[in-house]
Formats: C-alpha cells, structure tokens, sequence
C-alpha cells in the first residue's frame, strides 16, 4: 500500500475512534445529568425537612456541593462529544457496521443474536465517521431493546444498488442499501408515522427519546431516506437509502 493510501487509512481510523469517544462521552454525560438532577432534587427535599437538625443539613450541603462537582465534569464530558471528529471523508461503510457492532456486542443481553449480510464490503460513502456510527448504533439500540423480552436476531445487510434516475459512472453504485430488520415486537402500523419524532416512545420495544429521530435527522444529512415497516409481533424492519456511494479508489475532486 502506498505511504498516502496508508496515512489516509489511518485518519479514518482516528477519527472514526474520536467518534466512538465522543459519543460514548455524551451519552455518559446525559446519563449522569439525569443521576446529579435526582441528588439534587432530593437533597433540597430533605435540607427543608431537617431545618432543625444543623448537622444533617451541613451533610446535605456537602452532598449538594458534591453534585455541583459532578455537573462540572459532565459538562467537560459533554464538551468532549462535541468536539469529536466532524470532518467529512470517505468512509468505507462496512468497516463502521463492524466497529458498531463489535462495540455493542458484550453489552447484548443473553438470547439475542446480531448477524451481518453484506454485499459491498468495498463501498464508500463520503461522511462523517461518527454520523454513521450513531445511525447505525441507534438502529442497533433499537432493535436490542425490542428483543429484551424474549430475545430474538437482528439482521443487518448493506448493499448496492442502481439508482435508474442517476448516471452510471465508473467505481460507483450509486445508492447504498442498509437493512436493520430485527424479531421483536413490533408495533402498530399507525404508530410508524410517529416513531421519527423527538421524544417518541411506547415502551422498551421502541428506544427513548431522541434515538430514532437522531437517526433520520442523520440520515437526512447524508441526503438519504429512511422507511420502517413493522407490525405487532412479527418485528420492525428499517430501510436506509443513501445516494452517492463509490467503490475502492477516492472520487476525483473538482
């Protein structure tokens, strides 16, 4: 391999690293924002019932003082998240599938299973790592989440295939095809319409909050479009059209 293919192989994988820090660091941020605001909450509570007990409350203050500590470092964390890789390149795609899932796997609970089909091991996408990284580990999230109950296997494919309204050139196949289709249980066909909005939720089965809406928005950026089909009991399956994928060698610049 040349000296310049190899540099550049090894700034994807820095970046996609940064990326995987920087989103790990977010999501403990959030997590333990939501564990600081319940100390606080219940340290004011019991300052107001322990008026009268000065040594209890010089106690809760301390804790309260502690929490102020611990929101300064999550807010170092979640400047960290921000500041992960945002640069654009190209990706190869199915490298990222790999490292999302390797990622996820010893945290999968017992009785689900994760299987990977793909059919463009050599296509590119230009994006930025961690943009595919969280749409790819939402999706995974997701599906893990609808399967806890009784377990069940998630099925990802990523392909290629010809988009009749495009240009055939060389090196390129045009849109990349990536299918999450998971055994769990399913939803309701009225509520596939509802699922994209932020802060959607009916139950473990479909995540919380932004995940899914993050994933479209995502999606969208990349100048994709996202579909889910899914009925009650016999899972979800969603479907991610991204244009502009290429195989092997980097696009000529203009």
């Amino acid at each position: 391999m040349k000296p310049a293919e190899d540099s550049l192989k090894e700034n994807r994988s820095d970046q996609l690293a940064d990326s995987r820090l920087g989103i790990l660091a977010g999501g403990i941020a959030h997590d333990l924002n939501t564990v600081i605001t319940t100390i606080y909450g219940y340290s004011e509570i019991a300052l107001e019932s322990l008026s009268d007990s000065p040594e209890a409350a010089v106690s809760i203050r301390k804790i309260i003082e502690a929490a102020d500590r611990a929101r300064m470092l999550t807010g170092q964390l979640l400047d960290l998240s921000r500041h992960a890789a945002s640069e654009k390149l190209p990706v190869r795609v199915a490298a990222v599938l790999a490292e999302t899932i390797d990622f996820i796997r010893p945290s999968v609970p017992e009785g689900i299973r994760i299987m990977r089909r793909v059919t463009a091991p050599d296509a590119y996408l230009n994006a930025v790592p961690a943009q595919l990284f969280r749409i790819f580990l939402n999706l995974t999230m997701n599906a893990i989440q609808a399967m806890t109950d009784k377990g069940g296997t998630l099925t990802v494919t990523l392909g290629c295939r010809e988009n009749k309204n495009e240009k055939q050139n060389d090196g390129q196949c045009m849109d990349l095809h990536i299918r999450f289709s998971d055994t769990g249980k399913g939803m309701d066909e009225a509520l596939t319409g509802e699922i994209f909005k932020p802060y959607f939720s009916e139950g473990k089965q479909h995540g919380t909050g932004l995940g899914l809406s993050v994933v479209a928005d995502a999606v969208r950026e990349l100048g994709g479009k996202i579909a889910v089909n899914s009925a009650r009991g016999a899972g979800t399956t969603f479907d991610l059209i991204i244009p502009g994928a290429f195989f092997g060698t980097l696009p000529e610049k203009d």
